[in-house]
């Protein structure tokens, strides 16, 4: 009796340990945005004036400001818990930073060429699950401990100054910049990656996410020109932030 008895405390001792350890992580990654299109909060406004309005551009598209924040660095930092032997979730706080927005305008009678640029920073924190996949389908993968996760949380998105440049336009008009602007959204991602274990409690984490960072916008206000000092006062405009990215990072447990 003693030896079964044994080996079933041990047991349930060594799952319980599992199912309560703590652990903390660190991550860094490089995200790249997806199309993020600037239009109106309301093309129709008129106090104050739309920037757009409701109308296509030369190439049929509605006017507005069509790019992309490129590619950016992240750093993210996380305090997690096992819940089960295939079963674990964290509290996570993400900052992406150097994010410059390349895209180009589509008003009418000015050129095709309507360079427009911004820089943004984002930060995001979320509630996240994931799902160990070899001890869930009781397999011996060795090292290797794939999952695959999602999360959801809030993103602070803070963006300067817009600046929408007219080189080719034949009149007196060549530069408007209008205010920046700050958003909180609703976020989530969806991830999956490895982890590969380098000591019994520390772990190399390496993994795709797709993230969803929610809106990112102008504030109303004044809309500077060089041709008009004093500015005229201008609408909100809004588009959304998406990445895909790869983050590679250490997990320790304790």
């Amino acid at each position: 009796m003693c030896p079964f008895a044994c080996v079933l405390l041990l047991g349930l001792g060594t799952t319980a340990k599992a199912a309560d350890g703590w652990y903390i992580r660190a991550a860094l990654g490089v995200e790249q945005s997806s199309d993020a299109d600037f239009s109106d909060r309301n093309c129709a406004s008129q106090q104050p004036a739309a920037l757009f309005g409701c109308v296509k551009g030369d190439d049929g598209r509605p006017l507005g400001a069509y790019g992309d924040f490129g590619r950016s660095p992240l750093i993210e930092v996380a305090l997690g818990k096992r819940l089960l032997s295939w079963l674990r979730t964290d509290l996570s706080l993400s900052y992406r930073f150097d994010s410059a927005y390349d895209g180009n305008a589509n008003f009418l009678s000015v050129g095709t060429h309507e360079p427009v640029s911004a820089d943004l920073k984002s930060w995001s924190g979320m509630v996240n699950a994931f799902v160990d996949l070899a001890p869930l389908i009781k397999a011996d993968l060795g090292r290797f401990q794939p999952y695959v996760g999602a999360g959801a949380g809030i993103a602070y998105n803070e963006l300067s100054e817009m600046t929408y440049r007219f080189p080719q336009n034949p009149y007196r008009h060549k530069l408007s910049v209008t205010p920046g602007g700050e958003r909180t959204s609703f976020a989530y991602r969806f991830m999956a990656g490895t982890g590969i274990r380098l000591t019994d409690s520390l772990i190399l984490d390496l993994s795709i996410a797709y993230s969803d960072l929610g809106k990112v916008g102008t504030d109303a206000g004044v809309m500077v020109m060089n041709h008009v000092p004093m500015g005229i006062p201008i609408d909100e405009t809004e588009t959304h932030l998406r990445t895909l990215g790869i983050h590679l990072g250490l997990r320790y447990a304790f």
